[in-house]
């Protein structure tokens, strides 16, 4: 597979405990919106190698991927990258790929899981995809949720778009979902069931239990598609 070797335009502070990096897109790349790249980044730590999700659209000019903060080596080195220094690449790889074409779809985020779901409506709202599109998006509070005043907008512009947000720890007044994302959550939000498709994207164990869920909904299992995000397998 080629490798790219890229420039770091931006680093954007998404949340309190998530970074965008945001870089040039090369020459004739493609990719289908929710597709993964394998980046390298080199700094003291040495040369760090993860996969992660384009949180960028292929209707956008620049390329990012947005990930949580921790103390590993690969974190290390991408909070220590400067405008102009070079990031390298493998990809696009992955398949949870929506590019249109079904008359309903949900699709189901917990925490930084947003990120190939986020590549994909911003390609379906630039795009105008038709079709009733809903969004379960579950995180700790407001403040960690990434995109959000972008999710927000898309909302506003796409008469077919519902958001549904699910907080662990609301503000209050909240009179929204709150835990996590379950059977009754799913229930009380998507209507017709059986008729939907599902992209199922975050944490290892909340991509199991909405797994879980569903199956106890009745929904087929061709019609469910998952992303376990790699390095999260200790978060819900």
């Amino acid at each position: 597979m080629k490798e790219y070797t890229v420039k770091v335009i931006e680093l954007i502070q998404r949340t309190p405990s998530s970074l965008t990096l945001r870089m040039d897109k090369p020459e004739g790349f493609t990719f289908k919106p929710g597709q993964w790249g394998y980046f390298t980044v080199d700094g003291e730590s040495g040369k760090v190698s993860r996969s992660l999700s384009f949180s960028s659209s292929p209707t956008e000019p620049h390329l990012e991927f947005t990930k949580r903060i921790s103390e590993s080596d690969f974190c290390k080195n991408l909070e220590q990258l400067q405008n102009g220094d070079e990031v390298s690449f493998q990809g696009p790889m992955g398949n949870l790929i929506y590019e249109g074409g079904l008359e309903k779809v949900t699709f189901v985020a917990g925490g930084i899981g947003i990120t190939p779901i986020r590549s994909i409506l911003k390609n379906a709202v630039d795009k105008e995809i038709a079709g009733e599109k809903y969004l379960i998006y579950g995180n700790l509070n407001f403040e960690e949720t990434a995109f959000a005043d972008e999710i927000e907008d898309w909302e506003r512009k796409d008469p077919n778009l519902t958001v549904i947000h699910v907080l662990q720890e609301p503000p209050e007044g909240w009179d929204g979902f709150t835990g996590f994302i379950n059977s009754q959550v799913i229930e009380a939000s998507v209507p017709e069931l059986p008729d939907q498709t599902f992209y199922v994207s975050g944490p290892p164990p909340m991509v199991k239990a909405v797994a879980a869920c569903l199956d106890g909904l009745g929904i087929d299992r061709d019609r469910v598609y998952k992303e376990e995000l790699e390095g999260y397998e200790g978060m819900v």
